[in-house]
């Protein structure tokens, strides 16, 4: 399952007109453990612009198995969109806020130029 939880527009980076926007998800995910199912919870953030060219530009980072609650994911989630984090910073936010470098279901595409 894939919960979108926020949308934010960004319209100017360092005084540059480059607008893009970003869309942060919740994924729930279902995983068998010792004979048992337990529901997980990752992070999806989705970067979406518009070259000058006016070719689509898009770019993904989904980190699985980090949360026992959808709450918590969430709450994680919300923090990342008020910082406007990039999929391409998601990593190093979440080392920094969840304090582990342990990602071990991560998926990463951005598209080739």
């Amino acid at each position: 399952m894939r919960r979108l939880v926020k949308t934010v527009a960004i319209d100017e980076v360092a005084g540059e007109h480059k607008a893009f926007g970003l869309d942060y998800y919740v994924l729930q995910k279902d995983v068998m453990f010792e004979g048992k199912t337990y529901t997980r919870y990752g992070l999806e953030i989705c970067k979406r612009a518009t070259r000058e060219n006016g070719t689509p530009y898009l770019e993904y980072r989904k980190i699985f198995d980090l949360f026992h609650s959808e709450e918590e994911a969430e709450h994680v989630l919300l923090l990342l969109a008020a910082g406007a984090v990039t999929p391409i910073s998601m990593k190093d936010i979440l080392e920094d806020l969840l304090g582990t470098t342990e990602f071990v279901h991560e998926e990463v595409f951005v598209e080739a130029v």
